[in-house]
């Protein structure tokens, strides 16, 4: 069983992770169980390099041994991520460079995951009767906010909180209607916006508390 959550305390923990790869490898382990030589296969990377990756993330305490098998007279051992996610520590935060790094990498890699997961999802995901785009058990959007750094992030808290009410979702009456479904979200800074707006930002004064962001959104079908 993973934790919810790993606490990063040292900055040695934080270097490991500032490394791509490695958050690659972690972001494979958080899904499943995998040797080294699975993951290499998977990756297309030399065994060596894998498990060089493997022993680092072991020693920082990213990932375990859950269990081993012997085959061919060989140990072969699957390792597993201690958690879910993984957060900084707060006085590791002055360390904007390898903070930076490792948050821009584990995006990165979050939305590599999910491209992963709309490949290899069910034809019947894509297929819909359902004329109502709001009714649909899909959601494919993107949205660039005008706002101030409060407005956004007071809107992140009643996001967050309206995810984990898919946690606490009570079990279906008849368990062989359910389905697994899959979210992703990320949400960040950006340097200007791409999709276009006939609205002139008011570049003359900030946006007030009291003002309503400005929302250019891009949703799936009309």
């Amino acid at each position: 069983m993973l934790d919810q959550y790993y606490m990063i305390t040292n900055y040695d923990q934080l270097k490991a992770l500032s490394d791509p790869f490695r958050v690659k490898i972690l972001n494979m382990l958080i899904e499943g169980s995998y040797t080294g030589q699975q993951i290499a296969h998977s990756l297309e990377i030399p065994r060596a390099k894998i498990h060089y990756h493997l022993n680092e993330l072991e020693k920082y305490g990213f990932i375990h041994v859950v269990h081993t098998e012997a085959k061919n007279g060989i140990i072969q051992k699957f390792y597993r991520s201690v958690a879910y996610s993984f957060r900084i520590a707060d006085d590791l935060l002055p360390y904007a460079s390898e903070v930076g790094d490792y948050y821009r990498h584990s995006m990165l890699e979050v939305l590599n995951r999910a491209r992963l997961r709309v490949i290899s999802a069910p034809e019947e995901a894509f297929h819909t009767t359902i004329e109502d785009v709001t009714r649909r058990p899909r959601l494919m959007m993107q949205a660039e906010i005008r706002a101030t750094e409060a407005q956004f992030v007071d809107w992140l808290v009643r996001f967050r909180k309206l995810v984990e009410e898919l946690d606490q979702l009570p079990e279906p009456e008849n368990p062989d209607e359910a389905k697994w479904y899959y979210f992703s979200g990320i949400g960040l800074q950006i340097d200007e916006p791409r999709f276009g707006t006939d609205r002139e930002p008011a570049v003359e004064e900030p946006i007030s508390e009291q003002e309503d962001p400005s929302i250019t959104l891009k949703e799936e079908e009309e």
